[in-house]
C-alpha cells in the first residue's frame, strides 16, 4: 500500500482500488498462492484518452480543461476523471484562483467555475 500512497494511486488504505481499476483492467494483477503483483503498462494513455506528461503547467492545463467542459464538476469528479489525488485538485484548483485563471461563481454546492481567458 506504501507504494500506492507513493504513486497517488491512494489517499487512505484501501481507497484506491476503485480508481485503479477505472484506469486499467483487471489483467494488471498477477495473483498467486502468496502474493498479488500489479504491472502498470506505462505505454498506456491516461486521462481519458489524452497524453499527459506529468508537469505542474500540464496539470493545470487538464484541470482548465476539464472544467472548461463542466463547469460544474466537483473537486472528487475532478479527481476521479484525473486520477489525481483530492488533495492534488485542492493544490491545482487553489492555484488557479491565485492566478485569476478561474473564478467560483455561486455557492460551492450550486455554483460554477467561470474561466478567465487572458
Amino acid at each position: 500500500m506504501r507504494v500506492f500512497k507513493d504513486l497517488g494511486f491512494v489517499e487512505q488504505l484501501g481507497s484506491g482500488m476503485s480508481r485503479i481499476l477505472k484506469a486499467y483492467d483487471k489483467s494488471i494483477f498477477q495473483i498467486s498462492e502468496h502474493f498479488i503483483k500489479a504491472v502498470f503498462p506505462f505505454d498506456k494513455v491516461m486521462n481519458n484518452g489524452k497524453s499527459y506528461n506529468g508537469d505542474e503547467n500540464g496539470d493545470e492545463k487538464l484541470v482548465l480543461k476539464m472544467l472548461m467542459k463542466q463547469p460544474n464538476i466537483t473537486a472528487k469528479e475532478l479527481s476521479i476523471l484525473s486520477s489525481f489525488s483530492m488533495r492534488k485538485i485542492s493544490r491545482i484548483v487553489k492555484r488557479l484562483r491565485e492566478s485569476g485563471k478561474i473564478i467560483r461563481i455561486g455557492s460551492d454546492r450550486k455554483g460554477y467555475w467561470k474561466i478567465n481567458e487572458k
